[in-house]
């Protein structure tokens, strides 16, 4: 594959508690706020885990409709933090490693790049600026954004099934893909990779720079193998989900994987199109579905 990584400390695991960095998908936080043992399993979870709150999942949480609920799951976020952090958006995170990496190659170290969000943590406790309005704008923001991320993948097919039509095999894997596209002058350097590059930076990057920064930044390499999942999903497999497949959302939690040892989700779709994109980029993280993790939670062997 691309790349191994020698994982330290500060990117698994908390440098103040030292205990394993746990992040949630929304879908197991929402899971997680509705538990009858809410307070035993919130107690588990910051006894051993530091958990990372994602900005992005945030989001989509401050957008839940009914006020009620809204304070339910902030609530939760809340009660999380007593043994965690909040972490920047996933847009942000690429960002900062792209001007740190392009200002000074030589110098680059990813696990020294802050990705923490104070603000986050304060607004998810004073929720000053947090009422419908907002949810109301998250909301429709969302809704556009997933539409445009359906446009612009799904227009794909017709031209990939074109080719495929005339006899050129279709990937069977995710994996067979991306060894595709990785080939020399191929997309997954000189179209996904040097666009993520350039929106920070004035001049379009070459190849070369682009492969440098994939091989030393993992979250950047998961940023590219997410819009390259998105593609593999709605344009080349041959029978592909029409509903209920991963979002842009879940693909982009991709950018969290090599922020912590644990990833927990309650979206079976996600977990599959997570774990593929793991295992191409090698990344130590463990991947649970909710449910897995509430019986290791609870039995007597946690945090081993």
């Amino acid at each position: 594959m691309v790349s191994y990584y020698t994982y330290c400390a500060q990117s698994r695991y908390s440098m103040v508690s030292r205990k394993p960095i746990l992040t949630f998908d929304t879908s197991a936080i929402n899971r997680l706020s509705n538990e009858t043992d809410f307070n035993a399993l919130a107690a588990g979870i910051t006894t051993a885990y530091s958990t990372r709150l994602t900005a992005s999942n945030i989001s989509e949480l401050v957008a839940t409709t009914a006020s009620e609920k809204r304070d339910q799951l902030l609530n939760t976020c809340q009660r999380l933090l007593a043994s965690g952090e909040g972490v920047d958006p996933f847009n942000w995170i690429i960002e900062k490693h792209t001007k740190a990496f392009d200002q000074n190659p030589t110098q680059y170290n990813w696990t020294n790049v802050n990705i923490r969000y104070p603000e986050l943590e304060r607004e998810i406790i004073r929720r000053t600026f947090i009422d419908d309005e907002l949810a109301r704008q998250e909301r429709e923001s969302a809704r556009k954004t997933q539409g445009s991320f359906e446009d612009v993948f799904g227009s794909m097919r017709p031209g990939f099934d074109g080719v495929f039509s005339r006899g050129t095999e279709r990937p069977a894997r995710f994996a067979d893909f991306v060894r595709i596209l990785q080939e020399p002058r191929g997309a997954f350097w000189t179209g996904y990779g040097a666009k993520f590059y350039a929106k920070t930076v004035q001049n379009e990057p070459g190849e070369a720079k682009v492969r440098s920064f994939a091989a030393h930044c993992p979250p950047f390499l998961m940023m590219i193998l997410a819009a390259v999942m998105a593609q593999y999903k709605r344009a080349i497999v041959e029978t592909p989900k029409r509903t209920g497949r991963a979002g842009r959302v879940d693909l982009l939690m991709a950018v969290y994987l090599p922020y912590c040892r644990v990833f927990v989700t309650n979206d079976g779709n996600q977990e599959e199109c997570l774990r593929d994109m793991a295992a191409v980029a090698n990344l130590e993280v463990d991947l649970f579905s909710y449910g897995d993790f509430r019986s290791r939670l609870l039995a007597p062997s946690i945090g081993r």
